[in-house]
């Protein structure tokens, strides 16, 4: 059975057809309620909400906005610019999913087969190899499992819910772009083309892209809604893994709390996009595609996205949605998990009596040994050695010795009831909280009288490894010196430093414990602009992810931890990637029974040497300690921690674009440069890392060559096999941007090794 309605002028249908094409009425997935549709005309409500989303999209002329709205109520759509092809992004991932599914009910694939994670695809432009970076993918530990097995299921659900790129060509390579595209034009999505899998260069840069219309991933949510192309219990576990997708600024933005959502969002430079089905209670879905073209603004693009959805739901439902804050409308895995939506938060924009009081100490107390964050095992031992020593209040024991037989020494300070265990610099070359925990004993050293430090004294028993892997500070490289990475050693124990970790959480048993650590320094703010100067995590017990008193008690804490230093570095915290890792200390720590929070340290402008991120790491350990030694953590509001966007993707240190390459002897052609620095925190060191059209890239740094002609240096360039000289891409970014192609036309800028002259 097939009906068309005309509303505004535009032909709308829906279908019933059911798998295999017997006609039925359109039923709506488990968990859904009966069907209640609103009262008053249908068509008319359509009519309307037509009228106000295209008025609110001419408010972003000239960036484009295509939506498709599916109504399985009412069997009503509506279209606006929704035939327009766009770059997919990762909405191609749902197809990818759908296809698996498919295959796996059919016999051909089981979700607990278990496939080799590669990391080595070949380009469906050339047939040359590439290799995917975990700089440009969202989830960034699956690059750990290149070599290994993993079971497709999880494979499937990092797909989706932490948009991997490295899983999604993994499985691509098992469903095959072919049958891909004979599922979407059996299923009538003929728009959406699943061609590669992600980060294809030689293919992009002929235009081969995996594309989409609004309509097309429309009707692709359609089918899994009403369960067409699978069985019930393929739907539940598609809409069960949608559900728990971990970007939600759109679509879920604009719902009430607690709404349930099936979605994926996608994005690129000046692409974002999310299409999803919609839960309202006491009603049957719909479904909502918003696809975006050409804003810089990816908050702007997304305050777009999540209007529409309001207006779609509340249209619908007849039901007002407050605004929320856009920054603050990625709602946390766990709420996306449950299906609820993030609480409003509000975070501090002034720093409090508390803040202010221990940026003083800082001041007064901190070691001035550390003026550069690189330093050795000897170094930092010569320097706070002396003052534990010395103080009345901080003993220190060795509890093992590295690989390479330099000590490990645990500090103690209190003794009160509840014992609080931090490490710090298990990752050699991750030594931001070192610093501070030095800050912190100098201190306690200085001021064993103060009132902040007897309540801590007499209330918590701290014990500090500040330096867990000294063999890799003394090379300032991230592994020990069996080149095993001390953080993933927690099941196997190998190595003598995550022994010995074991053995004092084993002896202590913590109630609390902190993992120190420093991330990517490139690593933004959820889709935003913004670098993460912190990143912080309660991280699951299992990969279950569910809610304990332990993992409840951690999130607290964090919460806590960013009330205090937001006004510090406010809008550039962040919330770490949550997939559970069996191999992690803090992941275990957590299962273990201990509350665990995860601070990492990122970047932050003109902190080359992390000397402001250490004053922060200061605040936020001395501010967990305190509100865990008064017990004020068990009265924060949590939505402090779950309503932080998580981190990222790594942006580029330098872009720039529009430029003309001019090299003598060859045409002069159109190019763009990535440029990354050997140093980024220093700024030194800038390397050529890619060339072509990269528009879609970001970058920390742009610099705008429209007009202008790029003379690469000598260092720059390579000699090709056949004569003639090329840009070599990991050459020094060496460059002179001038008004001419002549070598002799008016310099505008030089630029050396990626650095500005």
């Amino acid at each position: 059975m097939r009906k068309t309605v005309l509303l505004a002028g535009i032909a709308v249908a829906w279908s019933c057809a059911g798998p295999g094409g017997q006609v039925q009425p359109p039923s709506p997935p488990a968990g859904a309620g009966a069907a209640r549709v609103q009262p008053g005309d249908p068509e008319a409500t359509f009519a309307r909400l037509e009228t106000e989303l295209r008025a609110r999209i001419a408010q972003e002329a000239p960036a484009e906005v295509a939506v498709a709205l599916v109504d399985l109520a009412t069997g009503l759509r509506l279209g606006i610019g929704d035939t327009v092809t766009m770059h997919a992004a990762s909405t191609m991932k749902v197809p990818v999913l759908l296809e698996l599914i498919r295959q796996v009910e059919a016999g051909r694939l089981s979700l607990d087969a278990r496939i080799p994670v590669v990391n080595e695809f070949r380009s469906i432009a050339d047939g040359s190899t590439y290799a995917l970076s975990p700089e440009d993918d969202s989830d960034t530990e699956l690059y750990d499992a290149v070599g290994q097995e993993r079971p497709i299921r999880e494979l499937a659900r990092r797909m989706i819910v932490r948009s991997s790129n490295l899983a999604t060509n993994n499985l691509i390579s098992y469903v095959t772009p072919d049958s891909i595209a004979r599922t979407l034009a059996r299923l009538g999505a003929p728009g959406m083309r699943v061609l590669r899998g992600v980060e294809d260069g030689p293919a992009y840069a002929r235009g081969m892209n995996n594309t989409t219309t609004a309509a097309a991933f429309a009707r692709v949510l359609e089918v899994i809604a009403r369960c067409e192309e699978v069985s019930r219990a393929g739907c539940e576990e598609m809409i069960d893994i949608l559900a728990a997708q971990e970007f939600n600024e759109m679509i879920p933005a604009g719902l009430p709390p607690g709404t349930r959502v099936a979605h994926k969002t996608g994005w690129i430079t000046r692409i974002h996009h999310d299409g999803g089905i919609v839960f309202p209670p006491g009603r049957e879905p719909y479904v909502l595609v918003v696809l975006t073209r050409g804003f810089d603004d990816k908050e702007r693009s997304a305050r777009v996205g999540a209007d529409i959805s309001r207006a779609v739901w509340e249209a619908l439902t007849a039901t007002a949605v407050p605004r929320a804050r856009a920054d603050a409308a990625a709602s946390p895995a766990a709420a996306a998990r449950a299906g609820a939506g993030p609480r409003e938060y509000e975070p501090p924009t002034t720093i409090s009596q508390t803040v202010a009081e221990l940026l003083a100490l800082h001041e007064r107390h901190r070691l001035p040994a550390f003026a550069e964050r690189e330093f050795t095992h000897a170094e930092y031992w010569g320097a706070v050695g002396p003052v534990i020593d010395r103080a009345p209040n901080l003993t220190r024991e060795e509890v093992g010795r590295s690989a390479e037989g330099r000590p490990l020494y645990l500090v103690r300070f209190g003794s009160g009831p509840t014992t609080v265990l931090l490490w710090s610099q298990m990752h050699g070359d991750e030594s931001t909280a070192s610093m501070a925990l030095a800050d912190i004993f100098s201190f306690f050293a200085a001021a064993p009288s103060d009132p902040r430090v007897r309540q801590l004294e007499e209330r918590l028993t701290v014990l500090f490894i500040p330096m867990l892997n000294p063999d890799g500070a003394e090379r300032f490289q991230r592994r020990n010196a069996q080149g095993i990475d001390v953080n993933r050693d927690a099941r196997t124990l190998a190595t003598p430093e995550g022994r010995t970790l074991k053995a004092v959480r084993d002896r202590y048993r913590p109630a609390f414990g902190f993992n120190l650590h420093d991330q990517n320094v490139r690593t933004r703010v959820g889709t935003t602009d913004r670098l993460a100067a912190i990143a912080l995590l309660a991280p699951p017990p299992d990969g279950t992810r569910r809610e304990t008193d332990v993992l409840r008690r951690a999130k607290l804490v964090a919460a806590a931890i960013r009330n205090a230093i937001e006004p510090l570095v406010p809008g550039h915290i962040a919330r770490y990637d949550d997939t559970f890792n069996p191999r992690a200390f803090g992941d275990l720590m957590q299962s273990w029974g201990t509350s665990t929070v995860l601070i990492e340290s990122g970047g932050w402008r003109d902190d080359p040497e992390k000397q402001y991120l250490r004053k922060v790491n200061f605040v936020a350990i001395l501010s967990a300690l305190e509100a865990i030694a008064t017990g004020a953590y068990e009265r924060v509001d949590i939505a402090a921690y779950e309503s932080l966007l998580e981190n990222g993707r790594a942006v580029n240190d330098v872009l720039v674009l529009g430029g003309t390459v001019v090299i003598p002897g060859l045409p002069p052609y159109r190019a763009d440069l990535a440029i990354n620095y050997d140093e980024p925190l220093e700024r030194r060191g800038g390397r050529i890392i890619d060339i072509g059209d990269l528009a879609e890239l970001t970058a920390r740094d742009t610099i705008d060559a429209t007009g202008l002609f790029i003379h690469p240096a000598a260092s720059a360039l390579e000699s090709a096999p056949g004569g003639g000289r090329w840009i070599r891409v990991g050459a020094p970014a060496s460059f002179t941007l001038r008004r001419g192609v002549e070598e002799e036309s008016e310099a505008v800028r030089v630029v050396e090794d990626g650095v500005v002259r």
